[in-house]
């Protein structure tokens, strides 16, 4: 008897329209935006050692778009040089690490006449512009800065 008891209170209780939300707890107010606040979130695990990019790499998108080439883009990483392959061009760039913020400075490297295709160029425009590098949600390794981002999978 008890047992039906109970389960008609929880029938009717699931009938009853929900109540007025609670009030938000005045122990906590809302975060209020200052100009302190950061646009952007850092991301949570930013590198800032050579040691750890070191290795190669599939570029597998440039500025959030996905790459479709009849060919793979790769990376080639050292503790100072990044170089890039992508069918007969080349591109490298030689890269440091000044406190948390990443530094890249493009280097010559020898490479076919052929003229950049859309991919390779946001390649390099987003290369050249990065300042920081972390391991995105998909466990691949971001490059971000200049409003440019490229992303690379290990191999």
């Amino acid at each position: 008897m008890r047992t039906l008891f109970l389960l008609l209170a929880l029938s009717l209780a699931a009938c009853q329209p929900a109540g007025e939300p609670a009030a938000p707890d005045a122990a906590k107010p809302e975060p209020q935006a200052t100009s302190e606040t950061p646009a952007l979130a850092e991301p949570s695990d930013r590198i800032v050692t050579t040691k750890r990019l070191a290795g190669e790499y599939r570029i597998a998108g440039v500025d959030g778009q996905g790459i479709d080439l009849p060919y793979g883009i790769t990376a080639s990483i050292s503790a100072d040089r990044i170089l890039v392959s992508s069918d007969c061009v080349r591109m490298a760039w030689s890269y440091r690490f000044a406190g948390d913020a990443l530094v890249t400075g493009r280097v010559p490297v020898e490479s076919c006449a052929r003229g950049l295709t859309a991919e390779e160029q946001a390649i390099m425009d987003a290369f050249d512009a990065a300042t920081a590098v972390a391991i995105n949600e998909s466990n691949g390794y971001e490059f971000t800065g200049g409003g440019h981002s490229v992303t690379l999978f290990t191999q």
